[in-house]
């Protein structure tokens, strides 16, 4: 996905957030701000990726600051009402009698966990309502029969993750995903970077007891550069029948790239220009599944 008219202000938006976050001291914020302005300005171009361009923007706020990890007390807030949700949910899935309904909510559930973000111009979201927001999603797009469907076909399966709190929501649709009889692999970043969920978050959730696997991707980034993850991760990656790929970072960055495997997209359009690439209204959910090129 290329950028849009917005994303210049929103880039710039959450550097100047995340400028502050990092360091109280005037000068460093001033020198900040500076270098992450400059660093923007120089990668604007029409081709340019958004997601890449944030990912610049992060490293050079940790560069001038000596601060990476930004969110620490957000991620474990996150992680804490999301697992407080998560009994309630899974009810709600168990309840559900027809496999492809269980499937279906899972996928929703998953996609919904995706509202936990930070900082994005003209977005909010509150932890403590976050059981309200979820009654009021409504998806645009919802390929979860079809995903369903080439899952049965399918033998191993690589979610990888998005945000803290978001992937407790994620444990749910890793636990449809093994009733199908699939070897699932989580993925997760492996350093901080905004509220990304990292090993600690998924460790704090429980991720590893109902995984098969839970590995980084041997990069911090928005979303997922293919050619700057570890040769480690790849070997596994290329291996997977699907990739389920959760957010708008991982829409905006792995579209940019041709695929052997299905990707199937799970997140909330949370900007216009990525409810405009769905074709969705913004706030709207998104289930989509994308097949290899011909």
């Amino acid at each position: 996905m290329k950028i849009d008219t917005d994303c210049p202000e929103c880039l710039m938006h959450r550097g100047f957030i995340e400028t502050r976050k990092a360091t109280s001291e005037p000068r460093k914020r001033l020198k900040t701000s500076i270098a992450m302005l400059k660093a923007i300005v120089e990668n604007l171009k029409p081709d340019a990726v958004p997601g890449v361009i944030g990912t610049i923007r992060e490293e050079v706020i940790g560069r001038e600051t000596g601060n990476n990890d930004l969110y620490a007390v957000d991620k474990r807030e996150s992680n804490t009402q999301a697992l407080s949700l998560l009994p309630g949910l899974r009810d709600k899935i168990t309840g559900t009698q027809s496999n492809v309904e269980r499937f279906r909510l899972a996928s929703r559930l998953s996609a919904i966990g995706n509202l936990i973000e930070f900082d994005i111009l003209g977005y909010s979201v509150r932890l403590d309502q976050l059981e309200a927001q979820i009654q009021q999603v409504e998806f645009g797009i919802d390929n979860s029969d079809s995903a369903l469907e080439l899952s049965k076909s399918s033998k191993n399966v690589m979610l990888l993750t998005d945000n803290a709190g978001e992937i407790a929501f994620d444990i749910l649709l890793v636990e449809e995903l093994k009733r199908i009889g699939l070897s699932v692999t989580v993925a997760v970043k492996n350093a901080p970077i905004m509220n990304d969920a990292t090993l600690e978050d998924a460790l704090q959730v429980g991720m590893n007891k109902v995984a098969d696997n839970v590995i980084t991707t041997g990069q911090a980034c928005v979303g997922l550069l293919y050619d700057d993850t570890s040769p480690e991760f790849r070997q596994v990656l290329d291996k997977m029948d699907l990739i389920v790929a959760k957010g708008m970072g991982h829409y905006e960055t792995m579209t940019e790239r041709n695929w052997n495997q299905p990707i199937l997209h799970v997140l909330i359009a949370k900007c216009r220009p990525v409810a405009s690439s769905l074709g969705i209204m913004r706030g709207q959910g998104a289930i989509l599944l994308r097949r290899p090129k011909v």
